[in-house]
């Protein structure tokens, strides 16, 4: 009897031991059911160039003294290419020598010599700066920067004034000139001054050196080109003109991007094959 159980509780232990090992085969363990994440790939950013204003210049010293100074033209006056050892960038300047002091005096001193770039394009936003001498006139010695020029008889001036020690920013509109913000500025003779005007719409800044004098707003010339602007006899000289050019807005330049193509429809997973269709019964005998 005692064997007897024994054996029988060896054999239920067995048992007992022989189904859970087989549950374990069948259903494996938690670590093994779970299958790995895949990494999500890190996405690097691509860097950009940063864009930068376009920069003309000028300091007139690969142009011949004694002729026009090349991509220049003279609208009024005999400006030409004049050789400063004392200029900023030796050797040559662009200006205007003596003379024109009886066209002045017929025109009661209203006669504006005035160079232009021979480009032909036209600027509504940009800087245009220039370094500024005085160097003599019988009845005035006045120069200054054109800005927005399109005609003789309508464009904008910052004048620096000789001898009378004014900076203003006029309008000149159908010939007939206006003084829309003037203030009291020393010009001497035979000095560099620095002249910068910045144009931004119909907003004007007007400096002297890096000193902003004063600003305007006017909107009665919305673009045009530049130049260089002496009054009557005036005896001038420029040197290192520069046209700086800021980029407009990315929204306004940039070309419109292709859409984006439509993204692809997710696949059903592959199902089991199925099986062939099952033959047809044979005709029924007549």
């Amino acid at each position: 009897m005692n064997d007897t159980g024994g054996g029988r509780g060896v054999s239920g232990v067995a048992l007992a031991a022989a189904v859970v090992a087989l549950t374990v085969l069948v259903m494996g363990s938690p670590a093994q059911s779970r299958k790995p994440r895949a990494a999500t790939p890190t996405e690097t950013p691509t860097s950009t160039a940063t864009p930068t204003p376009e920069v003309k210049s000028w300091d007139f010293d690969q142009d011949k003294a004694g002729e026009m100074a090349k991509g220049w033209t003279a609208v009024e006056g005999d400006w030409t290419v004049i050789g400063d050892p004392g200029t900023p960038t030796a050797p040559n300047t662009f200006g205007l020598g003596p003379g024109r002091f009886l066209k002045a005096l017929v025109k009661m001193l209203e006669y504006y010599p005035i160079a232009v770039l021979d480009d032909p394009a036209e600027y509504d936003d940009f800087t245009l700066e220039a370094s500024f001498k005085a160097v003599g006139g019988r009845l005035d010695c006045s120069g200054g920067l054109v800005v927005r020029y399109v005609d003789p008889k309508n464009y904008y001036v910052l004048a620096a004034g000789c001898p009378s020690d004014y900076f203003a920013f006029q309008r000149v509109s159908n010939g007939t000139s206006e003084i829309l913000k003037q203030a009291v500025v020393p010009i001497d003779k035979n000095i560099w001054y620095e002249l910068r005007v910045v144009a931004s719409g119909d907003h004007f800044a007007c400096y002297a050196g890096t000193k902003m004098v004063f600003d305007v707003v006017d909107r009665k010339i919305a673009k045009g080109r530049v130049g260089l602007w002496a009054r009557a006899d005036a005896q001038v000289r420029f040197d290192n003109v520069k046209l700086t050019i800021p980029l407009k807005a990315e929204s306004a330049t940039a070309s419109p991007s292709a859409p984006a193509p439509p993204a692809e429809l997710p696949q059903a997973p592959a199902g089991p094959e199925s099986a062939p269709p099952p033959a047809l019964p044979p005709p029924m005998p007549k």
